[in-house]
């Protein structure tokens, strides 16, 4: 009796060893110790290793990034774990945790953090006379301005894109005119400003098209952005008071007058029998008739 009492103790402290070893190491938790790459786009989908010991091959284990659950996790062994992150916020360094599914109240938490980069690339959200403007409130018709402007959504190297501005005479020009526009590009953040080497002036439509331009991680706009605006012509005028420093080149190059330079010779014949016009000594506030614009004038 003596003997069968010792075997069935003998047998009930293997059973409880085994129990006592076996859950030990079927329920570990988990000791991860690091991981590579620490960085990754905010988009998600990088594979990360993440290595350690005492990772749960029989039931699995899950891993967070800052909270949201990693996807395609993988334990090829007790020392290793594979998994892609879940998309993130950039710039952003959050806690990586791994979690053995049969230990769930014994998270592990590494001592790296994971990197969220920026992965978005720029794009324009607004321009400078806005798409569709149509400009009619200006004070001098060879000089509407010289600027456009445009906002991004993140700051850019204003000298990684390129800035394409072409110009054409409306339909009541009289002159017809087409072509690109000359001028730099500079900048500063999410700003960038296109200046033209000559003023825009009234009665044209100017075309203008964004493209190429990289932010700070290299990220380059995906798509050319368009836009065109107008500058309306002015009311023909029949009499011009001349401006300081103006010769009649200029003056028959205005819209209002002639849009042409060239035309200057119809001036002189208009006003030569006024004592006081001389064509090459014009003085501000004098007045000039501006004759028809017709072919009578045998240009």
């Amino acid at each position: 009796m003596i003997q069968l009492r010792n075997i069935t103790t003998t047998i009930a402290l293997a059973f409880a060893l085994v129990w006592m070893s076996g859950c030990g190491g079927c329920n570990p938790e988990p000791l991860p110790s690091g991981m590579s790459p620490t960085e990754g786009p905010e988009t998600g989908g990088t594979t990360v290793r993440i290595s350690g010991e005492k990772f749960d091959m029989k039931n699995g284990v899950t891993v967070t990034f800052g909270g949201n659950s990693a996807q395609s996790v993988t334990v090829p062994s007790k020392t290793e774990i594979t998994a892609v992150t879940p998309a993130g916020t950039a710039g952003e360094s959050v806690a990586v945790v791994v979690t053995n599914k049969k230990k769930v109240e014994k998270p592990a938490t590494l001592a790296q953090k994971f990197t969220y980069t920026d992965a978005t690339p720029p794009t324009v959200t607004s321009v400078d006379p806005p798409d569709g403007t149509l400009i009619s409130d200006y004070e001098d018709s060879l000089n509407v301005g010289n600027t456009i402007s445009f906002t991004f959504s993140e700051d850019v190297d204003s000298m990684s894109g390129m800035v394409s501005v072409t110009v054409e005479s409306t339909p009541e020009s009289i002159s017809k005119e087409s072509g690109d526009v000359a001028g730099s590009v500079s900048g500063t953040g999410n700003m960038v400003t296109f200046t033209s080497d000559e003023p825009m002036r009234a009665g044209r439509k100017y075309m203008v098209t964004v493209s190429d331009f990289k932010d700070a991680k290299g990220n380059a706009q995906t798509a050319s952005h368009s836009s065109s605006f107008s500058v309306s012509y002015p009311e023909k005028v029949r009499k011009y008071r001349v401006r300081q420093g103006e010769t009649l080149p200029i003056i028959a190059g205005r819209p209002e007058v002639y849009d042409d330079a060239n035309l200057w010779k119809r001036l002189v014949e208009a006003n030569q029998d006024d004592s006081d016009f001389n064509p090459r000594r014009l003085r501000a506030g004098m007045m000039l008739w501006v004759p028809d614009r017709g072919p009578a004038w045998g240009d």
